[in-house]
């Protein structure tokens, strides 16, 4: 009689969702805003399939979500040879707010009809992610395509080259992106670095 009732009481805990798996994933709330594909940033890992996923879903707040408040870009191949062609003001100061109106302005401009981005990363074998208890350093192959289709045809520019993030472990055990930077796979080279300065507002 009293196997009985145990048998019961774990068939009605069962049915009204009360019954859980103490081994299965859990998942926090994300952060207000947040919409389209995340995962929570408890890993490295998390954070850069997050910013790969705001990027092709074109969310700004997630791409916001996945930057440190002391974030700065850097592209320094590009920046020299920007700084030969005058133009290497488009590389200066390049902090988060910097980096999210030129992500705003990205994400809006390829919003429009006719207008796609599509962006692939990688791990890199030649250079192994550095993961420790609260600081890592990633790095990422990376291509990069912006697709135009007008009345003409689809005009395709791809870049290409290496993405290395520094990340920190913040408050609530989540991880954020302190820096990016980028190196093109050629010299000179279209490179993601040189595509964000073009929209950098």
């Amino acid at each position: 009689m009293k196997r009985l009732m145990i048998s019961s009481v774990l068939i009605v805990f069962a049915a009204g969702g009360c019954f859980k798996n103490p081994v299965s994933t859990r998942t926090g709330q994300p952060p207000a805003g947040i919409v389209g594909t995340w995962e929570t940033p408890a890993s490295p890992e998390a954070v850069i399939r997050n910013l790969l996923f705001s990027y092709n879903e074109m969310f700004i707040q997630n791409f916001q979500s996945c930057l440190a408040e002391d974030f700065y870009f850097s592209s320094p191949e590009d920046s020299i040879r920007a700084e030969a062609q005058g133009s290497g003001y488009l590389y200066y100061d390049w902090g988060k707010a910097v980096e999210i109106s030129t992500a705003q302005n990205i994400f809006s401009t390829f919003s429009a009809p006719g207008r796609k981005l599509d962006l692939i990363m990688a791990e890199s074998f030649e250079n192994p992610d550095s993961l420790g208890d609260t600081l890592a350093v990633v790095y990422r192959q990376y291509i990069l395509r912006s697709i135009v289709v007008d009345s003409l045809g689809a005009d395709t520019t791809t870049m290409s080259g290496l993405a290395t993030f520094r990340l920190s472990q913040a408050m609530l055990s989540f991880w954020t992106i302190n820096s990016w930077r980028d190196i093109p796979d050629r010299p000179a080279g279209p490179s993601w670095g040189n595509f964000k300065a073009m929209y950098r507002r």
